[in-house]
């Protein structure tokens, strides 16, 4: 039997690891300070108990000649410049020397017996490959006109290997806003918005778990406090970003004529805008270890409606999903209804508000926000 060539290759490796427990990601893009270093076939994350979490990256590349020697290095290397805990490369080279180096390099094997074994047995039907993912979102032929919604799905999958944290967290939410608003906005294409603003939260989830462990055994106000400054100021949750504005603060208030007064209005106007994140309700909610423990269940759990392959089952999700997907929306302001809610059901209640307000003689437009189109409500029905 022929192995899977290329993509179809990363497609069945990402399956059966997802199989095994991972949240898994194909092709993450790694970067430095915003330019493209390179690019990871298979990104997995694991959750094994409430203080250990794991790692790994996959090099799944599958070519005529596989250079082997040359993958094992390259990968090793990744393992390192990441800081994953392991790293592997799955093969066609059936040399007996390629398993020896990758054990000398403490790089993982995946060999052309063991992937022929995948797939026999292992079925991707019933989930969108990357490929389709990626089509379904080029259905929307303004998509890239309309804030590059491709490229804000690779910024956010890129944050969980290049930032790490709370960080990546705030990058994952900053997408989450963006598609939730287009899911509101943009009806005809109501779908494919909810399966990036999924995916945008499955990415969310499993960076602020990430983040999180270093705080596990703290107690409950610690735990809060580190969360609550990680969101704001993006940091690692030390603090180390408002040690920095302070110490600009101060070389102002000293080193400059009328310093205080202008290092106080500059702190002024820093807090404010810090103070409009709302991170207290990321903060409040996630502090709580019954709560930060579902974050990687429910990672899972989104990335797998994101990549659903039938559309009608898109919405139909756990109430730990629910509960997450709301409290995201609350910390972007953003409603509820356009990501959990039928399009059917909120064009019904919408038409009932208008006759109500009709009625009352109180049908106003809302200033300065545009309604939403729904004159594709049975297109949409067909949809969910």
């Amino acid at each position: 039997m022929a192995i899977r060539k290329g993509s179809d290759l990363e497609e069945l490796v990402r399956a059966y690891f997802s199989r095994q427990g991972f949240f898994a990601l194909r092709s993450v893009s790694y970067r430095y300070d915003e330019e493209e270093v390179t690019d990871i076939d298979v990104w997995l994350y694991s959750r094994q108990s409430a203080s250990v979490r794991t790692k790994i990256i996959v090099d799944a590349k599958d070519k005529k000649s596989p250079k082997a020697f040359e993958r094992i290095l390259w990968t090793k290397g990744m393992q390192i410049a990441l800081g994953c805990d392991r790293a592997i490369v799955a093969t066609t080279d059936c040399n007996p020397k390629v398993v020896q180096f990758a054990q000398q390099q403490k790089v993982s094997i995946l060999n052309k017996g063991f992937l022929e074994k995948l797939e026999r047995g292992i079925e991707t039907k019933g989930r969108l490959t990357l490929e389709q993912f990626i089509e379904n979102i080029q259905t929307y032929q303004s998509h890239k006109q309309d804030g590059d919604w491709l490229k804000r799905i690779s910024d956010a999958k890129s944050s969980l290997a290049s930032l790490h944290g709370f960080p990546a967290f705030n990058k994952a939410m900053s997408s989450f806003r963006f598609f939730s608003e287009r899911a509101e906005t943009r009806p005809h294409h109501r779908e494919q918005a909810i399966r990036c603003a999924f995916l945008s939260a499955a990415i969310g989830c499993i960076a602020l778990d990430s983040a999180l462990e270093r705080v596990i055994y703290e107690d409950h106000h610690v735990r809060y406090n580190s969360i609550l400054k990680g969101v704001t100021y993006g940091d690692a949750g030390d603090a180390r970003t408002q040690k920095s504005i302070e110490t600009v603060l101060n070389i102002i208030s000293r080193g400059v004529e009328n310093g205080r007064v202008i290092a106080k209005q500059a702190r002024d106007g820093i807090h404010g805008i810090f103070e409009g994140i709302r991170a207290e309700i990321i903060a409040e909610t996630f502090s709580r270890e019954q709560n930060a423990a579902m974050l990687f269940s429910v990672a899972r759990e989104l990335d797998n409606k994101a990549f659903g392959s039938e559309p009608k089952a898109l919405l139909e999700l756990s109430k730990d999903a629910k509960s997450i997907i709301g409290i995201f929306a609350d910390f972007v302001e953003i409603g509820r209804k356009y990501l959990l809610t039928p399009p059917q059901e909120i064009e019904k209640n919408e038409s009932s508000d208008t006759k109500e307000q009709e009625q009352m003689g109180m049908a106003m437009p809302q200033s300065g926000k545009s309604a939403p189109d729904i004159s594709q409500g049975e297109e949409q029905k067909k949809l969910f």
